[in-house]
């Protein structure tokens, strides 16, 4: 089931900070069949910036769910990473459970002990509604694409509205990696998840919350103490469209360290971003945003620039390198 704009805004923040695999792609308008995403290496010349080479790059193909079905990941050239994605819903999902069972083969007399995780997650939930994500290792040099097997198996349980309320992330040999759990109000709106390790102890913990009297949304980011170490506010225009971005970190006594100010256009942009340290009244660092866009709207190229204020003028500084991000977008 979709969720709502409010769900899926918060849902798309919490995936992005998950400790284990993303399923979902960014969100575009249309939706996108592919995303190519690099970061430059700027070169000078004169004093002008050029693009430079990529230094990094990060490609995804999604389906029309706006899932992926495939990733990779480039350091300059040189591949890093390339996973595919298969998904299991419903009958499809309880098949692979049984499948593991038969092929566990276990006896009356060491069942408890050749159990894996997974085993125990299908005999506890195979009458519940939940999916699975394969995630395969793609690269080249695993061979054929029908002899590998997963490197990692991603189970879903649903609510009886077909949110996700929990995943459990398994490794190659069947054991639980990491657990994750999603919590909603009445609406159907995201309001908190929690990371844990295999044996349940909190990682990280996360809680979104709405305040309509200001039209603004936020999500704050606790440590495995439950001590918060960053809180991002997102204030929105009446149409709905991203106004001010403010996120704050803290230590780990819960003081402020810095606070960020980004302030968006009309279609809810980066435009101006302001850095401070700690409780200061004066920014740090300035920043302006440009871009370039493609026929659908959508930016193609990202340009971050340092400011200096000098004597109330706001002048590029030209002995910062841009941050230089490119797009390439696919669309349905």
């Amino acid at each position: 089931m979709r969720p709502s704009l409010f769900a899926f805004f918060f849902f798309c923040l919490a995936a992005a900070a998950s400790a284990q695999t993303d399923l979902r792609c960014p969100e575009f308008k249309p939706r996108v069949r592919a995303v190519k995403t690099s970061r430059m290496e700027p070169l000078r010349r004169g004093k002008a910036w050029l693009d430079g080479k990529p230094t990094s790059v990060a490609s995804v193909a999604c389906d029309l769910y706006g899932m992926k079905t495939e990733e990779a990941e480039y350091d300059g050239k040189t591949l890093v990473l390339k996973n595919s994605f298969v998904y299991k819903e419903k009958e499809e999902a309880r098949a692979l459970c049984e499948s593991l069972k038969s092929e566990q083969k276990l006896t009356s007399t060491f069942s408890e002990e050749a159990r894996s995780s997974l085993d125990d997650f299908c005999r506890k939930n195979l009458k519940k509604d939940f999916g699975a994500a394969l995630v395969y290792d793609a690269s080249p040099s695993q061979g054929r694409e029908t002899a590998r097997k997963p490197v990692r198996q991603i189970f879903r349980l649903y609510n009886p509205r077909g949110f996700v309320t929990e995943e459990r992330a398994f490794d190659p040999d069947l054991n639980l990696e990491s657990i994750t759990l999603y919590a909603y109000d009445k609406a159907n709106n995201l309001t908190g998840t929690i990371y844990e390790d295999p044996d349940g102890r909190q990682l990280k913990r996360e809680a979104f919350t709405w305040d309509k009297a200001t039209s603004s949304r936020a999500r704050a980011e606790y440590g495995e103490n439950n001590e918060l170490r960053r809180r991002t506010v997102y204030e929105l225009r009446e149409d709905g469209t991203l106004r001010r971005e403010v996120l704050t970190t803290y230590d780990s006594g819960e003081q402020p360290v810095t606070r960020s100010e980004i302030y968006c256009d009309a279609k809810g942009r980066h435009e101006k971003e302001l850095v401070y340290d700690a409780d200061a009244a004066e920014a740090k660092y300035e920043y302006t945003y440009a871009y370039k866009y493609d026929p659908k709207g959508n930016w193609t190229e990202q340009r971050r620039t340092r400011v200096i204020v000098y004597n109330g003028n706001r002048l590029a500084d030209a002995q910062s390198a841009p941050e230089i991000t490119k797009r390439e977008l696919q669309y349905y």
